[in-house]
């Protein structure tokens, strides 16, 4: 069992002006979740109720652009305004590549740019490029420095979510450290299958999700991507996709669903992007093991087929990829805050069946 679930009533007693003021009643009782996964450690903890917290603080409700419609902007003109890698600059119809000036890790640190200026206004085909010149970054960056073995794709939307750039883009980094949390996902990974000989822990997620309803798949031929609305959430609203690479089409399209539900759907302006899981040197097109044997034409999980691995552990691992909603724009409170630094556990803001309900009602529209 992945997740262990429990529930129960938290009760107080609210004065009567209290009650009146946000319309509680005076002898409160709210209901609430947890979900733990037993693997990660993870945790979060659901209340309905917590959607009705009144916020003092407030600011713009628009995500500003501080570059006058681009016309400041260092990333529009990245062809003189932006550094360049070693090994050259990635050039496709709606992205590119830049070395980052603000190196956060070595040896390569680098930056992916939609060609266009506006962070929320992409299209699939340019979401796609800007996935394969990153594919194709980590495979130039992995042959310049073979000793470098750890990429990382990560895309701040918004300076609530860190960005310090207005015009979309993503992060690329190559290091020759591992990052805590890709190391932290393998490794469980591994565990996974040593404790249960024949599990696969990707699989299970999958499993578990889809038994949950919450899960979407998607086919195209012989290759297949998995999108869920997270039982877990790092943070409000986590959509997860995982795929054969980020090269797949199927995984692209997903990834873009994920994106314009949040956006479009749930009316998100800031949000984080992390990439796990991704091989260097094998370039776009490059794929995990994938069992397409247990699916029927359609993309269903074949009757029987429960126990077979959905996809490897280990060296072809699926790509993982977290998409998490940074907060309102309107509120100038903190999304994150000691529960997450020292208690390592998260708050659900959204239930997890509006956010999949969401995805659903996007995907009709693909």
């Amino acid at each position: 069992m992945l997740f262990d679930i429990g529930h129960g009533m938290a009760k107080c007693s609210v004065p009567e002006q209290l009650s009146m003021k946000y319309g509680m009643a005076t002898e409160n009782q709210q209901q609430v979740v947890s979900v733990t996964d037993r693997i990660l450690g993870a945790q979060v903890w659901y209340n309905a109720e917590r959607g009705r917290k009144p916020q003092s603080f407030t600011q713009e409700p628009a995500l500003a652009d501080p570059t006058d419609g681009g016309r400041t902007c260092d990333f529009c003109r990245w062809h003189t305004l932006t550094a360049v890698d070693v090994f050259g600059r990635i050039e496709r119809p709606h992205a590119v590549s830049a070395s980052n000036l603000f190196k956060y890790c070595q040896p390569f640190h680098g930056l992916v740019l939609f060609r266009h200026h506006h962070p929320l206004q992409f299209s699939l085909p340019q979401l796609s490029d800007l996935l394969l010149v990153a594919q194709e970054w980590f495979d130039r960056a992995a042959d310049a420095q073979p000793s470098a073995r750890h990429p990382f794709f990560l895309w701040n939307c918004g300076a609530r979510a860190g960005a310090s750039q207005f015009h979309g883009h993503a992060q690329v980094a190559l290091s020759q450290i591992p990052f805590p949390g890709s190391e932290a996902l393998a490794a469980v990974a591994q565990r996974y299958a040593s404790a249960l000989p024949g599990a696969d822990y990707y699989g299970d997620l999958i499993r578990a999700h889809r038994a949950a309803g919450l899960l979407h798949e998607h086919a195209l031929g012989d290759r297949r991507a998995w999108c869920y609305a997270s039982l877990v959430p790092t943070k409000d609203m986590e959509l997860v996709v995982q795929g054969a690479s980020l090269g797949c089409p199927c995984f692209q399209a997903l990834l873009h669903a994920a994106l314009r539900t949040l956006i479009d759907q749930l009316g998100v302006a800031t949000f984080n992007v992390g990439i796990f899981n991704i091989r260097c040197g094998q370039g776009p097109g490059a794929q995990s093991s994938l069992r397409t044997d247990e699916f029927n034409a359609a993309g269903d999980l074949m009757p029987g087929a429960a126990e077979a691995p959905i996809m490897n552990s280990g060296a072809d691992s699926p790509i993982l990829t977290r998409v998490v909603s940074r907060g309102k724009l309107s509120s100038r409170a903190s999304d994150y805050g000691g529960l997450e630094v020292f208690g390592k556990a998260s708050i659900g803001n959204t239930d997890p069946y509006r956010v999949f309900a969401a995805l659903q009602s996007q995907l009709q529209l693909c």
